[in-house]
């Protein structure tokens, strides 16, 4: 790795009323997308293979630039959701969705990034990453899941 190439690793979590399936149900639901994350603008699945897709996405590069990045989802059901920029802006950038039962109808979610930066546009991004924009856009991402699947949970709910 280059010197000019920096990495950012960011981590956050909660913890969704909604049971472990209703959640993974949510992450698993790519047509959606653009639907509960506000910055995607389209997401067309190009492959999928057992539990893989490779998709084209175009989305707000945080208010910079709408672009489109080739992505590849692995999903590990129920548990894990693995997000990698195949080709996009960043030298490398991965996402994940950790899910962990808590009892029958409490899942705690960990949303975690790892973006690497490099070339004369690195310290700009850097920047831009640190400045709060990427935790930001994490902790919409996570409210967005957490308020999908807490409706999902509400409307399975047997009526009393």
């Amino acid at each position: 790795m280059s010197e000019a190439m920096r990495t950012l690793r960011l981590v956050i979590a909660t913890t969704v009323n909604a049971p472990l399936d209703d959640v993974y149900a949510v992450l698993s639901d790519l047509p959606r997308y653009p639907q509960f994350f506000r910055y995607m603008h389209d997401l067309r699945v190009l492959e999928q293979r057992d539990h893989t897709v490779l998709a084209e996405v175009v989305e707000d590069m945080f208010g910079i630039k709408v672009m489109k990045v080739l992505t590849k989802f692995t999903f590990n059901p129920p548990v894990k959701l693995l997000i990698e920029q195949v080709k996009g802006p960043f030298a490398k950038a991965v996402a994940w969705f950790d899910l962990e039962p808590e009892g029958d109808k409490r899942t705690r979610v960990v949303h975690g990034a790892e973006i690497t930066v490099d070339g004369l546009l690195g310290s700009i991004g850097m920047m831009l990453l640190r400045s709060g924009k990427a935790k930001a856009r994490m902790t919409e991402e996570l409210k967005a899941v957490k308020r999908e699947a807490e409706k999902l949970a509400a409307a399975s709910k047997p009526a009393t």
